[in-house]
């Protein structure tokens, strides 16, 4: 009898080897799947690897240390483009960095030559910056750079005359010269902009060659790309900046292709196309003549000489009315106050602030407060610019008064302008908001305390309205721990106090006087003394003790100080005549005798043969005499004498090749006359960007006539307000005339049949010539319009 379990456990044995095999099979088929994957992935890694290679992050490229240094000469003698391209880079950031890598230039140089365009180019780059320090080696390229001035590709052009005008050396002018003038007739407009580029350069290394680069700026002038005339005009600038009599030929075309040009390009035709107007147009009516040579300080009183003033200025060029090309400019500029470079903006606002009516001056205003969102850089010459502009015209900026209030985290030096223009900006109606936040900036710390301060005096002499709450907020800065701070606020405070009665002046003297103690400024010690001395007689009980107490501290103090001591003991005399004023005063003049400081001692010998002199008289006349109230000027008042937005202006101080506007001409003359017959007559035809070329074929009804249409010039205005009735009737026109034409030639032609029958046997030989020559001229018409006519 077989035991059951055999079988079962054959069975069991069985399926676990099976188990076995295809355990073994997937355990395979994972190993095989894993080492695939593996290898894939460190397929994968390198192709990455590689094409990160192939963009190129510039990351790599500026790494400057020592070992990727010295591979970069390796890289450049690299027979690989991609090397040298590699190595290229990295000079060129290095030069960006301010590194300087000229000990590369030999084998720079090396390149110049090669097949590669992006090679080239950044050799080119390279040569650039080192040329004029090497130009013996860089004359070893000048052949490769003739030859590159005849390749194919405009950029190659461009930039081998580029460099070669870069090159300072004497010797080779003439090769420049010859350059230039193949440049400025090339094809591409991106070279003859080069060649406009290169023109100053010539002229540098070679000024002989003046009268020939005069022609070919002339000859560039005529050109009708936008992107040449800003160069050209840049050129005309810095060689010949008194020739604008070559301008008129041009002048409308400019005027025209201002909006197109570049916006450097926009600058330098703005600031040419500014002096030209000045130049050879008269004032029109409503413009600003600008401040004149005999103009006083913006702050000055003195009504009656501005009102002469004004009448003289206002007679200057009689006030003509406004040119139609003088209109032109101005119109030409409008759109650029919407450019988004600061420059141009500026520069647009200056022209029209010297050449326009004020019409045109609220849109540049609104411009120059767009521009206050701009980088704090920008915005701080933006700033001064608007604060000259302020100081004559301040109702334009009073609407946006809020522009002009200082903000937290603002820098010092725009802080500074704000504070001014809020004080020359504000008037008897928003005085009281100028004030407030006059009264918000006294209470920060730093310097804008101080320029508060002053701002506030300048106002109080503007506005004498206002004096009594200034005041107030000033007496409360005296106490301040800042000497600075007090110093300023008692001198404003003198100010102010000499322009209210003596009598009201009493209490705050007297206020003054008790903190002369605690206060350690000199500045602000001799403007109390002075004050004192000045209202002895409002005083009579304080003087006396100030000046006994200063005798004490007399050698103590400082010069300033020491002449306020002084001039005070003399008008104490002359109020009060009892002996131990005289004595004390006396007694300090002793002391003046001695000191080491020469100003003191000459101070005290003149005080004191005027005051105990014989035979002096009118002591007291002289002493005491009333004051003139100092004028506080502003630190910005002096730009006024500066052209707006040049950096003279920005710097207040004049700076080579700074050249001012010129001045309005007085009178019409016989220049002006025949400048504006130039301007007429300038070929506008062939520039003016508003002009199209109607050639499109008649509409013909029913039939083809086989007539073309001859091309005409009508101006862009024409061609949209030719409406379709007016070319329908134009066609139907034609046609009728065509019509009638062949009409006339049917009856011709009908009337010589008839003559043909009735002399038939007389001119039959006479129709076959006729005949023929009629063949001849069909062939002659299929040979030159190439078709037969039907």
């Amino acid at each position: 009898m077989t035991n059951p379990e055999g079988p079962l456990q054959a069975i069991v044995i069985q399926d676990r080897h099976l188990l076995g095999i295809k355990m073994d099979r997937y355990i395979s088929r994972a190993a095989t799947l894993a080492s695939e994957a593996s290898k894939f992935s460190k397929r994968l890694t390198q192709e990455i690897v590689e094409r990160s290679r192939e963009v190129g992050l510039p990351g790599h490229l500026y790494d400057t240390s020592e070992e990727k240094y010295k591979d970069i000469r390796t890289h450049l003698d690299s027979k690989f483009d991609k090397e040298k391209i590699d190595g290229l880079k990295r000079l060129i950031a290095m030069m960006s960095k301010g590194r300087d890598v000229k000990e590369f230039f030999p084998d720079v140089v090396k390149l110049v030559a090669s097949s590669s365009f992006d090679v080239r180019k950044l050799v080119y780059i390279y040569l650039l910056r080192y040329a004029e320090q090497e130009p013996d080696l860089a004359l070893l390229s000048v052949n490769t750079f003739q030859k590159d001035l005849t390749d194919r590709n405009p950029l190659i052009r461009a930039m081998a005359l580029r460099v070669m005008s870069s090159i300072r050396v004497q010797v080779i002018a003439p090769i420049i010269m010859l350059a230039l003038r193949k440049a400025t007739t090339d094809l591409s407009p991106y070279v003859r902009k080069a060649a406009a580029n290169a023109i100053p350069k010539c002229y540098s290394l070679d000024s002989t060659q003046k009268p020939q680069l005069i022609e070919l700026i002339q000859t560039l002038l005529q050109d009708n790309s936008t992107l040449v005339l800003g160069s050209v005009i840049s050129s005309l600038t810095q060689i010949c900046p008194d020739s604008l009599d070559m301008i008129h030929k041009h002048y409308r075309k400019l005027c025209r292709l201002l909006v197109d040009a570049d916006e450097w390009g926009q600058i330098a035709i703005l600031e040419i196309l500014g002096r030209y107007a000045r130049t050879w147009f008269l004032a029109p009516k409503g413009v600003d003549l600008g401040p004149s040579k005999k103009a006083k300080d913006f702050y000055e009183e003195d009504e009656d000489d501005k009102e002469v003033e004004m009448i003289e200025r206002a007679a200057l060029g009689k006030n003509e009315p406004l040119d139609p090309d003088h209109e032109l400019l101005l119109k030409s500029c409008l759109p650029l106050l919407n450019s988004r470079n600061p420059s141009v903006v500026l520069t647009t606002t200056k022209l029209l602030f010297a050449l326009a009516p004020v019409t045109y001056y609220p849109p540049a205003v609104k411009s120059l407060i767009r521009l206050l969102r701009t980088s704090r850089e920008e915005r701080y010459v933006i700033l001064l610019n608007i604060c000259t502009l302020a100081q004559a015209h301040a109702d334009l900026f009073r609407p946006y008064l809020t522009h002009f209030f200082v903000f937290g985290g603002e820098s010092r030096f725009i802080r500074n302008v704000k504070v001014e223009i809020l004080g020359l900006v504000a008037d008897e109606g928003c005085v009281g908001r100028v004030l407030k936040e006059y009264g918000e900036y006294v209470r920060m710390e730093g310097d804008i305390v101080v320029e508060t301060v002053q701002a506030m005096g300048r106002l109080c002499v503007r506005l004498p309205d206002v004096a009594e709450q200034c005041l107030r907020v000033l007496m409360g800065l005296v106490s301040n721990k800042d000497e600075n701070i007090v110093a300023e606020s008692v001198i404003v405070i003198r100010r102010l106090l000499q322009l209210t009665p003596p009598a009201q002046n009493t209490r705050t003297i007297s206020h003054l006087s008790k903190s002369l103690d605690q206060i350690t400024s000199p500045q602000a010690r001799a403007s109390i003394l002075w004050l004192i001395g000045q209202y002895v007689e409002s005083v009579p009980t304080i003087a006396p003790d100030t000046l006994r107490k200063c005798a004490k501290t007399f050698p103590k103090e400082s010069e300033i100080v020491k002449l306020q001591i002084l001039n005070l003991g003399c008008k104490l005399v002359c109020v009060d005549k009892r002996i131990v004023c005289i004595a004390l005063v006396k007694y300090v003049l002793e002391l003046a005798k001695f000191d080491s400081d020469w100003d003191v001692r000459d101070r005290a010998r003149f005080l004191k043969g005027i005051v105990f002199g014989e035979g002096m008289r009118d002591v007291e006349r002289i002493l005491l005499c009333e004051k003139a109230v100092g004028v506080p000027t502003s630190a910005f008042a002096a730009r006024q004498e500066y052209t707006l937005g040049t950096l003279s202006h920005t710097l207040c101080q004049s700076v080579k090749n700074y050249t001012p506007l010129p001045d309005w001409p007085p009178t019409r003359t016989p220049e002006m006359t025949q400048a504006a017959t130039e301007r007429s007559v300038d070929e506008s035809a062939k520039w003016s960007r508003d002009r199209v070329v109607s050639s499109a074929s008649t509409v013909v009804v029913g039939r083809n006539t086989g007539r073309k249409v001859k091309k005409r010039m009508v101006s862009l205005e024409e061609f949209y307000n030719e409406s379709e009735s007016s070319s329908e009737e134009e066609s139907v026109s034609e046609i009728q005339e065509e019509s009638e034409g062949e009409s006339e030639e049917e009856e011709e032609e009908e009337e010589e049949s008839q003559e043909e029958e009735e002399d038939d046997d007389d001119g039959e030989d006479e129709d076959e010539e006729e005949e023929e020559e009629e063949d001849e001229e069909t062939d002659g018409m299929e040979g030159a319009s190439g078709s037969r006519v039907p």
